[in-house]
């Protein structure tokens, strides 16, 4: 990225998208077995079968001791249906509606603007195409999830041009951040953007 020297820090032209935990963070996890790889994509289909199963064992129990009354099958149905139908609609709850949402190029952080507003802050800006919520992930180097501090930026309503001050900070220290644009964290190709107070 260009870094442009005038009367602040830096600048960088645009940033670029990440997911935080696999550029910043190792995290290992184990592969699974070829069974579970065969069987994943039967999972979601997991409540229904036993459901399946449940209602069929309970009409079957019922309809075998009382065959001759037909009001107490109609109950007896309808109530195998809703217990059958639970692990359903839990399922469904604990999925949730499953949506993403996938950074667009209008959302970029763009002209990223390091300047110093006196000896111990900085103001933090950046442009996007379109209106955003935008936030600034920051600490010191090195920026870990525990000890960063999240600044929302434009009191929290979605605008194209983003502004953080922050204060405190401390001579000849390094610091690290990141952007969030929308929903999706940005740095600079895989690292924290970083600098140091004079």
């Amino acid at each position: 990225m260009a870094y442009i020297a005038v009367n602040y820090f830096f600048t960088i032209k645009q940033l670029t998208a990440h997911n935080t935990a696999s550029a910043h963070e190792q995290i290992v996890t184990p592969s699974p077995s070829p069974i579970v790889d065969t069987l994943l994509p039967l999972a979601p289909y997991a409540p229904f079968v036993i459901s399946g199963l449940l209602f069929v064992i309970a009409f079957g129990m019922f309809f075998m001791n009382r065959i001759h009354n037909w009001k107490n099958v109609t109950i007896a149905v309808i109530v195998a249906l809703m217990i059958a139908g639970i692990p359903a609609i839990l399922t469904y709850i604990g999925q949730g509606s499953r949506q993403t949402a996938n950074a667009g190029p209008e959302e970029i952080p763009r002209n990223v603007r390091v300047a110093p507003v006196s000896p111990t802050s900085v103001l933090i800006s950046w442009n996007t195409d379109a209106a955003r919520v935008g936030a600034v992930r920051f600490g010191k180097v090195p920026l870990t999830s525990q000890a960063a501090r999240i600044y929302v930026a434009d009191n929290q309503k979605p605008a194209n041009k983003h502004t953080v001050e922050i204060n405190s900070l401390v001579s000849k220290q390094s610091y690290e951040f990141e952007i969030l644009s929308g929903v999706t964290w940005y740095d600079n190709n895989g690292k924290y953007i970083r600098f140091t107070i004079p």
